[in-house]
């Protein structure tokens, strides 16, 4: 019998985000924060993702890092061992590459 990954999906609703934001265990790493709230009722782990308007004006380069980010947490998809809701923040001044946020990302996940 083959396991199957866990399915990663999008965190939807202003509620949900801000319980996220508010209440829940903060992880860092140099350039990333993870904030998680575990639920091991459910069966999958919903994530978002934000950059800070106020560190990069242009929303081309915003776009740009959320893009790299998600692609680095499907990159780890297989090194989640946890369910819930996380929130992926962004903290770097300058843009990154897909390889140092895939290190982060692994980091962050083993920190978990």
């Amino acid at each position: 019998m083959v396991l199957q990954s866990k399915k990663i999906k999008r965190l939807k609703g202003k509620i949900k985000f801000n319980a996220v934001f508010n209440a829940s265990s903060v992880i860092k790493t140099d350039f990333l924060i993870l904030r998680l709230i575990k639920n091991d009722k459910i069966e999958h782990l919903e994530v978002a993702v934000a950059v800070s308007k106020k560190l990069f004006k242009r929303a081309v380069d915003r776009n740009k890092i959320k893009r790299l980010l998600k692609e680095a947490i499907k990159k780890n998809k297989e090194d989640i061992s946890f369910s819930g809701q996380c929130l992926f923040l962004y903290k770097g001044l300058k843009l990154p590459d897909l390889s140092l946020l895939i290190k982060e990302v692994n980091s962050l996940i083993s920190k978990v």
